[in-house]
């Protein structure tokens, strides 16, 4: 009886060396610790894509923005800043989108005051309202009156979302209602936006505002499509959808909402269109495709290409004379009378 006990005994230990043989074989033969292995570079490749996504989508929604101080060093240092000192100025605020505070800048001198003539400059992304200054010194010698102004969460307002154009031009909505009623004068209200600021004076165009002409440089379709540009040029423009999925998750918004294409469906304004050929941030055909839709309704319209002109740079490699050129030939152009 001994015998058969400890046949049986072996038997089972057998069995179990078995099992054990056949778990370790599971999945085609790999071995556990391979599929352990696998499995911990999918998930470190799947956490490094969510960081990566955030990190790029805060770049855009949340980003680091310029101080007021460091604008206006970069500006004098590249001797954008003109006149701007000798100008007389006024500081207020006025109340955007859902009552957010704009700090806001009237700029004048004694050659404009009286001539009825008034433009809304925007800024940049992450630059503030004295990224405005290079394109205001133009329009000063142009006989215009400026307001300037801090977009949303930049320079001096409280934190927010940035949309790149989207709520912005609803904010700059408020600032055109704002303007006329501070300034019952006006017989000329103009807008120039540079990069964000041109999605924002073309998104704002869908409100049917009371301007009377609108000046973009370096513009762009489409917020995803910048996105979508700048990936396909690193041959990873299958990231675009995924980081315009993080900022939805995020901060609950989609960048084909900011889209200046679809707000000119039905423009009525003339527009000038400035735009460098070397800019490789956002390429010329934003413009090209932008002036197209802007002049389908019968709506007149320019596009001025800066030769070599990077992103946003149009202004310093043309100089202010040429660049003032630009925006007068063009206002001569829609009856805008000189001063």
């Amino acid at each position: 009886m001994n015998y058969y006990l400890s046949r049986d005994k072996r038997q089972i230990r057998r069995t179990l060396v078995i099992d054990r043989k056949s778990i370790i074989n599971t999945a085609g033969g790999a071995p556990v610790h391979l599929i352990i292995t696998a499995a911990a570079i999918v998930l470190f490749f799947l956490i490094s894509l969510a960081i990566f996504c955030w990190r790029n989508v805060k770049r855009s929604l949340k980003p680091r923005t310029v101080s007021l101080e460091n604008e206006i060093l970069w500006n004098k240092k590249r001797g954008l800043w003109g006149g701007f000192d000798s100008y007389s100025k006024t500081e207020y605020v006025i109340k955007g989108k859902d009552g957010y505070d704009l700090h806001a800048m009237f700029v004048d001198n004694a050659s404009v005051r009286g001539t009825g003539k008034y433009v809304i400059i925007c800024h940049g992304h992450t630059s503030n309202r004295y990224g405005s200054v290079k394109y205001l010194n133009s329009y000063i010698k142009l006989g215009f009156s400026c307001i300037i102004y801090d977009a949303r969460m930049h320079g001096a307002n409280a934190p927010s979302i940035c949309t790149l154009g989207n709520i912005e031009s609803e904010d700059l909505k408020f600032v055109i209602g704002d303007t006329r009623k501070r300034y019952p004068d006006i017989k000329v209200l103009g807008l120039h936006g540079e990069s964000m600021g041109s999605s924002t004076v073309l998104s704002v165009v869908r409100f049917e505002p009371e301007i009377d002409f609108i000046v973009a440089d370096c513009g762009f379709i489409s917020c995803y499509d910048v996105l979508h540009d700048g990936y396909g040029n690193l041959h990873m423009g299958f990231l675009a959808p995924v980081i315009n999925l993080t900022g939805k998750i995020l901060y609950h918004v989609d960048m084909k909402d900011t889209c200046a294409l679809k707000c000119l469906q039905n423009n009525k304004y003339p527009v000038l269109f400035i735009h460098g050929s070397g800019d490789r941030l956002i390429k010329p055909y934003h413009s090209e495709l932008l002036n197209d839709a802007a002049r389908k309704n019968g709506a007149y319209t320019e596009l001025v290409m800066v030769e070599g002109a990077g992103h946003a740079c149009s202004r310093y490699v043309a100089g202010f004379e040429k660049y003032t050129g630009f925006i007068k030939d063009f206002l001569d152009k829609i009856n805008v009378p000189d001063n």
